[in-house]
């Protein structure tokens, strides 16, 4: 990376656009100076905040608003661009990065137009090589992926900032292994401990899952208690519950050998449950065999009562059986009598029928002659009366025809009157409207010139009441000054007594601090009093005689110096807020004075202005108000001066009195001279409105006469047609009238009536008669038809009745009754009784028989057998049956516990194995994470450091090339020794400075400030050189150094500039800001940075 082209504009302390071009100095060398102050470390700054969005200095973050430059005016965007190229000869590449910080900008709308101002967020903006802008969101990460380096990193090898450049020299080896990792690409050391690191914590999650299952397995386990070794056993499991996996294998051998205690006795109690129960089954055949015998005995008795009630009613049922019989024969035989009976029936009718037809017929056909020669009169007729219809209808229409014409007629003859009517009337009208508009021109015209003077008078009118409100805006300034006033008076007043209740409270705690001291010093007298021998001399005045020694009090022999030490100390401290508190008051007075001023300066300008508008605004009405308060004005401004000096604290209540009535006086004024503007307004804008609209009027006024004139032209040809129209009308009405037959429409619709009347009456009649012959013709036909099917149904009724008659006679035979045998039963029973009583006699037979078979089927089964105990049998079955139950009871909880406890060991036994793999493995990688992770006693230094330090060797070996030449082959930097870089902790990265004049190694941090420059620049230039080797990704063609060259002798100085020219001498753009002199003199090329009220500008010095 290599800068080409920086442009900076409110930036810092450069207001203006400013252009610093990277290729025109003739060497790579260059000085940047100026006066301290100049700004030759923000050029720097805006450099690394065009790549990194923040200022170079990292103990003195600038970023935002802080970077705006104040040489600059609101209105001009802040920004920073970077030109600069990436690769090596033809393979370099161009990129710009432009970035504007966060700044504030001018309002340019709303209520601070012009005087506010708004904070506006930060952009970047990065053009590629080849024209495009990179997507701005993501140009910070690809300006990172470019440089290959943070800011931080940038810093240390690239630009060397003010008071920072030992940053690296100094720092621990744990931040010089954040550096190097990004620089040599050593994060894979790293990873390999991280991953090490994951593997191991894998493993111990697995071995914590593992003992997760063994505890929740061992839960499972069930311990009979009367196990002999169920102590023992149960507490192993409670040590494994309790997390104390390390008497697993012994209580797995315990859980074994339940096992097997416990599968034996599975297998003993299943033996003896099959044993009970085989014996339960026994007892509960001999008990179900007894239950069948007991029931046979018991269906043999119930047979013999069922047919013993049998033969009791056997005679009965015979009798009811007989009766069933006769009443189902009785119902069939009726069934037929009553067929027999249709069949006569059927055949009277028919005879009776075919009777009255042959009767009809003669007087049927006699009636239907006599109807059709009526039918034959009543047509011809209607025919008569359709001919006279038809001529009457043909004249009559056409007379309507004729009416219709004629009354079109008279309705054009109406419409052209009208049309005549209105022609003269529009015609009289147009003339008028003509007129009234020439004489409402004129009148526009006078009202226009009266008021064309109205736009100055508004004119004037906005400059009233933009008076009026500066006016406004002062007397609320003023009244916030005297409402300020009254506010801070309050405060100075609070003040006044916050300190004089200070200095009570400090007067009274130092008389009584100086009691307690006075008492003390009395005690520590008297001690010394106790103390003194005759002979011996006074430790105080030495004196070797004491006539008087001082006599303590005993009332004050608890008094301590703590207590005394401790009431000084509140003494301080009070005294200290007394102080504190009298400054405030002497603030809070002065803050009251400087108020007062401003406000006595405030209102006098207030009072002037008033006075001045008295002069230039006098309104109507107002001048009476004015002249009054411009009195008050001036006798107040003369009683101001009039003051008498010494009164101060009697004047200030005055004061306040008079300027709250001034200017409640002059709020009056304003409100009302307010008043008298809004209604001149109202007055001036409706007379700009009316003045608007005569304007328009006149403007327009030209054309409406032009069409008025041509609206009476128009409507006088339109009277001319008018009148011709109606004339020819008249006559055509005229000629329709001369053509009538009738003398009116309703002479001739009374004789259409009158022939339309005859004809449909004689039609009406000639269909009824019509009608009527189609009746007679189709009742004779219908008469003839019936005879006819009559004398052929007659003999088949006929032969019908001789059948049944013949076929019921038979039957009464076949049963063996007689019609009033028959008929008598049917009479007095139903068909209903009879299958009751047949139902009775089958019920009796099933009875019967089911008694006897169930008789012989069960003395077959007894078989001569006694009748069995069940009581003996049942309680010899519930007692087997109980024995059965407790065993089989005692059997599954011995299969419960057994299957619980055989699960869980062949559970735990896998399991325990696999964790002994596991925990060895684990101890391996343990053993290596520590190892390579600096984690060991005595072993502190990490794999990626150990291979740093290969790195660190090659900067060092290029490093001290230039340190060499710089110290005149005084010192050497060197790393910590292996044997020394791991103990207590990593120092694997620390350097140190090694004399070769006193043959000893020394911290750097021991190092001179020069010294320390020197270091720190042979560092950094010997890691530029190992980046350069070692990573073609990274290509850090420049360098900047910030001054530290003031620290060096002049030897040490040329040495080092010298150094510096032959780094120059390849392709790397060396930078130096300084203000020492004498580097002026040795390098060439200077950008010269100088600063003056409008900012910072910088040129070029070229050799």
């Amino acid at each position: 990376m290599r800068p080409v082209k920086l442009i900076m504009q409110a930036f810092g302390s450069y207001g203006k656009l400013t252009q610093i071009d990277f290729q025109e100095p003739n060497q790579n060398l260059f000085l940047v100076t100026g006066d301290t102050g100049a700004g030759k470390t923000t050029i720097f700054d805006a450099l690394v905040f065009a790549l990194y969005g923040e200022a170079s200095s990292s103990t003195n973050k600038k970023d935002g608003v802080v970077l705006q430059s104040q040489y600059a005016e609101l209105n001009v965007e802040p920004f920073v661009e970077l030109v600069f190229s990436e690769g090596a000869g033809e393979n370099s590449l161009l990129y710009t990065v432009r970035r504007v910080p966060r700044h504030l900008k001018l309002l340019t709308r709303g209520a601070g137009k012009n005087t506010g101002s708004r904070e506006v967020p930060g952009s970047v903006s990065l053009i590629m090589p080849d024209g495009t802008e990179y997507p701005q969101k993501e140009a910070d990460s690809k300006l990172g992926e470019i440089l290959g380096l943070t800011k931080s990193q940038f810093m240390q090898v690239a630009m060397i900032a003010q008071g920072e450049f030992m940053e690296l020299l100094r720092a621990k080896s744990d931040d010089k292994k954040v550096i190097f990792r990004k620089l040599f690409n050593t994060e894979l050391y790293q990873n390999i401990v991280d991953e090490l690191m994951n593997r191991k914590r894998s493993l111990e999650k697995e071995i914590a899952q593992i003992k997760t299952a063994c505890q929740t397995e061992a839960a499972h386990v069930v311990i009979p208690q009367e196990y002999d070794q169920w102590q023992e056993i149960e507490g192993l499991k409670k040590q494994v519950l309790n997390g104390e996996i390390v008497v697993m294998d012994c209580f797995l051998d315990h859980l074994g050998e339940l096992c097997r205690t416990l599968e034996k006795s599975v297998n003993f109690t299943s033996k003896e449950l099959q044993s009970a129960s085989k014996l339960r089954d026994e007892k509960r055949d001999i008990y179900n065999s007894s239950i069948q015998l007991t029931n046979l005995y018991a269906q043999l008795e119930n047979a013999e009562v069922q047919l013993s009630e049998c033969g009791k009613v056997e005679a009965q049922i015979g009798e009811k059986t007989i009766l069933s019989e006769k009443i189902k024969k009785a119902y069939e035989i009726k069934g037929e009598y009553a067929r027999c009976q249709d069949a006569l029936r059927n055949m009277q009718t028919c005879e009776s029928a075919l009777k009255e037809q042959q009767e009809r017929a003669p007087l049927l056909k006699e009636q239907s002659q006599s109807v059709i020669q009526t039918a034959k009169a009543v047509k011809e007729t209607a025919e008569k009366e359709l001919k006279a219809y038809t001529t009457i209808y043909e004249r009559v229409n056409k007379e309507v025809k004729l009416l219709k014409q004629i009354k079109e007629a008279e309705k054009s003859v109406k419409t052209s009157q009208q049309n005549l009517t209105a022609a003269q009337a529009a015609d009289r009208k147009a003339r008028e409207d003509l007129e009234k508009m020439e004489k409402q021109e004129a009148d526009w015209r006078a009202q226009s010139e009266k008021l064309t003077d109205t736009n100055e008078k508004i004119a004037v009118w906005k400059g009233k009441n933009q008076e009026l409100e500066v006016l406004g805006i002062e007397v609320q300034e003023t009244e916030d000054l005297l409402k300020g006033v009254e506010t801070q008076k309050k405060l100075a007043k609070k003040a006044r007594e916050t300190y004089q209740k200070n200095r009570i409270r400090y007067d009274a705690k130092s008389q009584e601090y100086e009691s307690m001291r006075r008492i003390f010093l009395d005690e520590q007298a008297g001690f010394l009093a106790r103390e003194l021998q005759p002979g011996k001399p006074c430790p105080v005045c030495g004196a070797i005689e004491h006539p008087n020694p001082c006599i303590a009090s005993t009332l004050h022999r608890d008094l301590t110096r703590e207590q005394l030490e401790l009431a000084e100390k509140e003494v301080s401290e009070l005294r200290n807020r007394q102080e504190q508190s009298a400054g405030e008051a002497r603030s809070a007075v002065d803050i009251v004075a400087e108020k007062e001023r401003l406000l006595e300066e405030t209102g006098r300008k207030l009072c002037t202005r008033i006075l001045n508008d008295h002069e230039q605004f006098p309104e109507a009405g107002m001048l009476e108000v004015f002249d009054s308060l411009g009195d008050n004005i001036k006798n107040f401004q003369e009683s101001r001066n009039s003051e008498v000096p010494g009164a101060a604290q009697d004047q200030m209540a005055d004061k306040e009195c008079n300027w709250n009535a001034l200017l409640k006086q002059i709020q009056t004024l304003l409100g009302t001279w307010k008043t008298l503007l809004q209604e001149e307004g109202t007055r001036l804008n409706t007379a700009q409105k009316t003045l608007r609209n005569l304007q328009d009027a006149l403007g327009q006024v030209e054309e409406r006469k032009k069409s008025g004139k041509t609206a009476v032209e128009e409507c006088g040809q339109k009277l001319t047609e008018a009148a011709a129209s109606a004339k020819s009308a008249e006559a055509l009405l005229k000629q329709l009238n001369d053509s009538r037959e009738y003398p009116s429409e309703e002479a001739a619709m009374t004789e259409f009536n009158q022939a339309k009347g005859k004809w449909k009456a004689a039609e009406a009649a000639s269909k009824e008669a019509e009608k009527k012959e189609k009746a007679s013709s189709e009742e004779l036909v219908n008469c003839t038809s019936l005879i006819k099917r009559f004398e052929g149904e007659l003999p088949d009724h006929q032969k019908l009745y001789q059948e049944r008659q013949a076929f019921y006679q038979t039957l009464m035979n076949e049963k063996n009754m007689t019609e009033a045998e028959w008929a008598d039963i049917a009479e007095n029973y139903t068909r209903e009784t009879a299958e009751l009583l047949q139902k009775e006699a089958d019920s009796w037979q099933r009875k019967k028989l089911a008694a006897q078979t169930t008789a012989e089927t069960a003395g077959k089964a007894i078989d001569g057998r006694s009748k069995p105990d069940m009581e003996a049998a049942k309680s010899q079955m519930e007692e087997a049956e109980k024995v059965r139950l407790q065993t089989q009871t005692k059997l599954e909880l011995y299969k419960e516990q057994y299957k619980a406890d055989k699960e869980a060991y062949d559970i735990l036994s896998p399991q325990m194995e696999k964790r002994g793999k596991i925990i060895e493995k684990h101890t391996k990688l343990e053993t290596l994470y520590k190892l390579l992770s600096g984690n060991m006693s005595g072993n502190r230094m990490d794999l990626e450091t150990y291979v740093q330090r290969y790195y660190l060797e090659k900067i060092l070996y290029a490093a001290n090339r230039r340190f060499a030449n710089m110290s005149a082959g005084q010192f050497e930097l060197r790393m910590v020794d292996e044997e020394n870089a791991g103990k207590g902790k990593n120092r694997g990265l620390d350097l140190m400075v090694y004399s070769n004049v006193t043959g000893k190694e020394r911290e750097v941090r021991t190092l001179s400030g020069g010294e320390s420059f020197m270091a720190a620049l042979a560092l950094a230039l010997g890691m530029a050189d190992q980046i350069q080797e070692s990573s073609a990704a990274i290509h850090l063609d420049v360098m900047f150094v910030d001054e530290g060259f003031g620290s060096l002798d002049e030897h040490s100085r040329e040495q080092a500039v010298k150094v510096l020219q032959e780094l120059a001498g390849g392709s790397k753009l060396i930078g130096i800001i300084s203000h020492v002199t004498e580097l002026k003199q040795e390098i060439e090329d200077q950008l010269i940075v100088s600063k003056d009220e409008k900012g910072s500008h910088v040129k070029w010095q070229i050799s």
